[in-house]
């Protein structure tokens, strides 16, 4: 399960959200060998609070323990990620019908600064920026629909989906995904709730092709 910083970690999940930032922001890159010994010294700790970290992360299945050679931040397969997208799909399209009544005006404000700022780290040409823009903006939806659930089970998925962006997404993969999400948070905007439906599946249909 998605592991949410309260403010009051433990020293474990401290360990975790350090790895878990390192892998989405491509430091750690997929196959590549989490060192205990490294991790320890790098955030000056024992190695028990870093082993237990690591059992974190295969627990929310970023990493695997691999026979002989410890554990890496886990490949995932086309299939696997095809179903990760879609049930990242279905939950915002039901968080999409849970916010319908809640699009007052500084929401909609909301959501326009965060397609502003997703269209600048486009032209920017920075994937990386613009991929944890868009993670802002569709946070926001589920912010709106006031669901806890629904955020819950997104960040799960959405840390798989985020894994395989890093190392897949490129310049291309952004501009294409970057037309489609204008389409999505245009129909947000306009309150045209089916037709941004719809949407969200073309959008992030992009980002896995």
């Amino acid at each position: 399960m998605n592991r949410v910083n309260h403010g009051k970690e433990s020293l474990p999940e401290k360990v975790y959200h350090h790895l878990l930032q390192q892998i989405l922001n491509g430091a750690i890159k997929a196959g590549e060998k989490i060192i205990e010994e490294d991790i320890a010294r790098d955030l000056g700790t024992s190695r028990a609070p870093v082993r237990e970290a690591l059992y974190l992360l295969k627990v929310d299945g970023i990493a695997e323990r691999i026979p002989r050679i410890g554990t890496i931040v886990k490949h995932f397969s086309d299939k696997e990620i095809i179903e990760y997208n879609d049930a990242v799909i279905g939950l915002l399209q039901s968080a999409i019908d849970q916010s319908q009544p809640k699009w007052n005006d500084t929401n909609r404000h909301r959501l326009q600064s965060f397609g502003d700022e997703t269209d600048e780290a486009c032209r920017q040409e920075d994937v990386q920026l613009y991929q944890s823009k868009v993670e802002q903006l569709i946070t926001h939806v589920f912010t709106v629909s006031d669901n806890k659930a629904l955020m819950r089970f997104y960040k799960e998925a959405n840390h798989i989906l985020m894994v395989f962006a890093q190392v897949k997404w490129t310049g291309e993969t952004m501009k294409n995904f970057n037309r489609e999400l204008k389409v999505f948070t245009s129909s947000l905007l306009q309150g045209n709730f089916e037709e941004a439906k719809h949407a969200v599946k073309v959008t992030l249909d992009q980002g896995v092709i």
